[in-house]
């Protein structure tokens, strides 16, 4: 039994994903953690935010600085949608602050694939 005063160590933060478009960018934001269960989630947004910059031709900028765990689905997400601004002309910016994201996406190369920032603001800035 859990006590009321003892957080549970079974329980995992879940995903929120809000999507935004701004002046110069259409912004992606994550908290929580990117697994196969929410991953779709994220998914969806990514792709609404594809469609929306298409016509505008902004770029899309996923800020992943809240998110506390990404498994390699997440990292296929980020590949899935980059491939996709390639090929229609909009930019994918991802920002990932964390060392640990930072050690997975050097772990797969990705870091050389990727628009990688370490603040949303250099993302919007770039």
């Amino acid at each position: 039994m859990v006590s009321n005063d003892q957080p549970d160590p079974d329980y995992t933060e879940p995903l929120r994903v809000g999507r935004e478009q701004r002046e110069r960018a259409v912004l992606v934001h994550a908290t929580g953690e990117v697994d196969p269960s929410t991953a779709p989630l994220l998914r969806e947004q990514l792709t609404a935010a594809f469609e929306d910059a298409g016509t505008s031709r902004l770029p899309v900028v996923v800020d992943l600085s809240g998110v506390s765990f990404f498994a390699s689905v997440g990292l296929s997400l980020l590949v899935e949608h980059h491939q996709q601004g390639q090929r229609q002309g909009t930019p994918l910016r991802v920002v990932a602050p964390a060392r640990t994201m930072l050690r997975a996406l050097r772990a797969t190369t990705l870091n050389q694939l990727l628009d990688l920032y370490p603040t949303l603001t250099d993302a919007l800035d770039a």
